[in-house]
């Protein structure tokens, strides 16, 4: 026998309109279980709720230089946003991007030297920038929504045509990783 819990876990992967809610409700409730929508969306009833990830000490934290987090909601409420989107360290300083909910990572697009970095799916990252110059960076699934950041290290800006004239950006990446160079 299925337990409502793992039925309401695997709801939880899908979006479900209001509509589609109250059809599986009359379903489960035939069979004793009640599904209610603050079980499967948040208060916009727009996004389902995700397992949170914890998986970083107090002392990771407090050695980074800066803490980037990885959200489904940005604090304007936007969707699929990294806070802060710039970084600024300088050479030899560590970001470390946290992960606050599960189906984020982080993936460099361009880097001085062409230096690749991609971290797991779900897990937080950190990366040590040794090389000064500007690295841009994407949530891998999440690109075409504009989950983007850069990194300024050393306060270094010689490879800036490379990194803003770049054809690995399209959609709403493009204009907000432009928006962030211009501001430099």
């Amino acid at each position: 026998m299925i337990k409502r819990r793992n039925i309401v876990k695997a709801l939880t992967t899908s979006v479900i309109s209001l509509g589609a809610l109250a059809v599986l409700n009359k379903s489960f409730a035939a069979r004793g279980f009640i599904i209610k929508q603050e079980d499967i969306c948040d208060s916009n009833m727009l996004s389902v709720h995700h397992e949170i990830v914890n998986d970083l000490t107090e002392y990771q934290i407090a050695a980074a230089d800066d803490v980037v987090q990885m959200l489904n909601v940005g604090p304007d409420g936007s969707r699929y946003r990294y806070d802060p989107m710039l970084s600024k360290v300088d050479v030899g300083g560590r970001v470390l991007w946290k992960a606050t909910t599960k189906g984020h990572n982080v993936e460099f697009m361009e880097a001085p030297n062409n230096l690749k970095f991609k971290s797991k799916m779900h897990k937080s990252a950190g990366y040590n920038f040794s090389v000064p110059g500007i690295y841009t960076y994407k949530c891998t699934p999440h690109l075409s929504t504009g989950m983007v950041g850069v990194v300024v290290v050393g306060n270094d800006l010689s490879n800036m045509d490379q990194v803003m004239n770049s054809k690995k950006y399209h959609g709403q990446a493009k204009d907000l990783i432009q928006n962030i160079l211009k501001e430099l």
